[in-house]
């Protein structure tokens, strides 16, 4: 799974399963990621004994146990750059269900209209999958970078489990 943000909307896909355009745009996606109720599951489904389920999300995403990030600043072909490559090949997978999304429905309208219809879109989009519609030839992929910085990770127990998960597939990587 895999988490994302663009303009309007967090995304939690394969299929959609998480739709928020409350914000129309106007607030950072760890901010509306925050305040999700996706948010509220994923600690809870964790310290409940889920220890497998990850979702990514950009570098502007606090590192936690069940959603990993990039690591910052890595240095050419060290094993965190061979992660964050990998990492960004993973990542693809929203950027491409964006440019689907953008491609079927064309919503070039105001943001407040496109919240109303949002919904219905996203879940047409998953009728679209379940019964193999193909998915249009022109596909949009903006990948935004985002600057906000990570939490200082010594002072938060769930950042230090999360950057041990993440070291974990880093070294993995090298067989």
């Amino acid at each position: 799974m895999e988490l994302s943000q663009k303009r309007f909307v967090t995304i939690i896909c394969t299929y959609i399963r998480a739709v928020n355009g409350v914000y129309g745009g106007a607030a950072h996606d760890a901010h509306v990621w925050s305040l999700s109720n996706e948010r509220q599951y994923m600690p809870s489904n964790y310290q409940n004994g889920d220890k497998s389920s990850w979702l990514i999300g950009d570098s502007g995403y606090p590192l936690e146990p069940w959603l990993l990030a990039p690591y910052r600043n890595a240095e050419e072909n060290s094993l965190e750059s061979l992660h964050n490559e990998k990492f960004t090949k993973a990542k693809s997978i929203i950027e491409r269900v964006f440019g689907i999304l953008k491609s079927r429905f064309r919503l070039q309208y105001a943001p407040k209209k496109v919240v109303k219809i949002l919904n219905v879109c996203c879940a047409l989009h998953n009728i679209c999958l379940i019964y193999n519609v193909e998915a249009p030839t022109v596909i949009e992929i903006n990948e935004e970078r985002s600057n906000l910085a990570l939490p200082n990770v010594d002072q938060n127990e769930f950042s230090r489990i999360a950057q041990t998960i993440r070291d974990r597939i880093k070294i993995s990587l090298r067989s």
